[in-house]
């Protein structure tokens, strides 16, 4: 009876001591997982401690802080960082940091090449703008452009104000240096569209330069050259009106315009018209030199709405016609006057003659 009791009195100090048996109530710990890098806006903002890098062979990934910090020492005042490359420009094993920075997305002012040595980032160079005219550069890319492994920084740009146009410039990292590969933008006129396309498929990019024209016939002349302006050019006819191929003019005034302007044309690009031989005559078919009579120059503008030329009818019968042709906007520079005579043949008129007189 006392031995039951003192087991008793044992067991209970026992399970008040916590050394009796209880439920299991072991916490595992478990080690937080790395988070995965969240892909954000190229913008630096206040308080942010890495920028988002675009690797152009892989997915986007993150670079240290001290790119960050750099960026924003080497910030032009009033802009913001744009995009960021990422890319092995001059093939050393060591990757460079394009840099581009604007007012928007898509007006970009300023572009850095930028590179990591053992002291920290420094500036490579920096892109020289060879568009002349008023434009945006709306984007920059890293592109390969031949059958070769070097890739090019490539730069799109767009006019601001007037007609449309638009063109790219190309950059190569060279011996530490940028160098200029090529810059197609309509210049001269301030509209046009010229592309980089890789028309064939064979693995090298052509500059496509499209001459857009608002004559009689809407031409338009595309030509073909290798992305960095060598090589031969290969050029091309075509024809924006609704029929997209050469429609005869009905009269005989049109007739003698359209001759002007595939005239005007053809010696612009060196290009023969198939057209030509459907509006003149063997015998008309010459080389004559108009700039002493008539100024054509406005053909290169998209714009023009019609040569300023006086086309009068001086002699005329039912399938025979002469005309007088005169530049009114020369005045008094004007040395000569074009007379073309023309005949209905097969329902169309055609050029027969062609003279050139001192003005009268």
């Amino acid at each position: 009876m006392i031995s039951d009791k003192l087991f008793a009195l044992i067991l209970v100090v026992l399970v008040l001591s916590g050394c009796g048996v209880n439920k299991e109530a072991e916490v595992k710990s478990i080690a937080p997982k790395p988070s995965t890098p969240t892909v954000v806006s190229p913008e630096i903002t206040e308080g942010t401690s890495k920028v988002t890098v675009e690797d152009t062979e892989k997915t986007n990934v993150q670079d240290s802080s001290t790119l960050d910090q750099f960026i924003k020492k080497i910030q032009p005042q009033n802009e913001q960082l744009q995009k960021v490359l990422k890319e092995d420009l001059d093939r050393d094993g060591k990757p460079e940091y394009v840099l581009a920075f604007g007012l928007e997305k898509e007006e970009i002012y300023n572009i850095f090449v930028v590179r990591e040595n053992d002291d920290g980032y420094h500036i490579i160079d920096k892109l020289e703008d060879p568009v002349i005219v008023v434009h945006l550069n709306t984007d920059v890319k890293i592109m390969k452009l031949d059958q070769t492994d070097q890739k090019f920084i490539v730069v799109y740009s767009i006019g601001d104000g007037g007609a449309y146009s638009e063109g790219f410039s190309i950059y190569t990292l060279k011996n530490n240096h940028i160098k200029s590969i090529n810059s197609d933008f309509p210049n001269a006129t301030g509209q046009g569209i010229r592309t980089l396309k890789d028309t064939d498929h064979d693995g090298v990019f052509e500059s496509v330069d499209y001459y857009e024209f608002s004559d009689t016939q809407e031409h338009t002349i595309v030509v073909y050259q290798k992305y960095d302006g060598t090589g031969p050019e290969k050029k091309e006819v075509l024809y924006k009106n609704k029929s997209t191929q050469f429609v005869y003019p009905s009269d005989p005034k049109a007739v003698i315009l359209n001759y002007l302007e595939v005239d005007y044309l053809m010696k612009w690009f060196d290009l023969p018209f198939p057209e030509m031989d459907q509006l003149t005559d063997p015998a008309a078919r010459q080389t004559y030199d108009f700039e002493d009579a008539i100024d054509l120059s406005g053909l290169a503008y998209l714009s023009y709405p019609v040569l300023e030329l006086s086309i009068n009818e001086v002699s005329s019968d039912d399938n025979r016609k002469i005309f007088l042709v005169k530049d009114d906007s020369l005045e008094e520079r004007a040395k000569k006057e074009i007379t073309f005579t023309l005949e209905k043949q097969s329902d169309k008129w055609k050029i027969m003659g062609i003279e050139m007189n001192d003005k009268s």
